[in-house]
């Protein structure tokens, strides 16, 4: 009469002692995890650490402001630099061999900067230097190989 009661009560302490463990698993997680928040030092006062908290909040909180600010100084700094440039090599007289002559544009992402062209012929080499401001040329003339210069260097992002 009884033999037929020992197999589902066997299967139920099973599963009762398998809950358990899994319980205790859990509360001994939960024990190590407070007791790395609040260590032995005698004071286990959770609202000190809660300020410790906020403190180290409010501190990242300044430094993040000030890395903002020093952000937006480096992005203004970097639009004054060169960032775009374009070489081009050409024969401007038909009594020289090769390539030797050259229009370089240096320019920010403003389209401020120089061009410098050198031009190469066989008794003597010039070289010209010529402010832009915004892609053009306020005071002096453009060549066309300057202007071509200028406008490949405002394309090539």
């Amino acid at each position: 009469m009884y033999s037929d009661w020992a197999w589902p009560q066997l299967v139920y302490a099973v599963v009762v002692f398998l809950w358990l463990g899994i319980l205790t698993y859990f509360v001994w997680e939960q024990r190590n995890f407070l007791r790395s928040l609040f260590p032995k030092t005698g004071e286990r006062d959770i609202r000190k650490k809660f300020e410790e908290v906020l403190k180290a909040l409010e501190d990242f909180k300044g430094e993040l402001k000030r890395t903002e600010v020093d952000l937006a100084k480096l992005k203004e700094e970097g639009l004054l630099h060169i960032s775009r440039l374009w070489l081009m090599r050409y024969n401007p007289y038909g009594d020289t061999g090769g390539d030797q002559s050259f229009t370089i544009a240096l320019l920010n992402e403003k389209g401020s900067g120089v061009v410098v062209t050198s031009l190469h012929a066989r008794s003597t080499t010039r070289v010209f230097a010529k402010p832009i401001v915004e892609g053009k040329s306020i005071k002096y003339h453009l060549s066309k190989e300057e202007e071509a210069a200028i406008k490949k260097a405002m394309n090539n992002v």
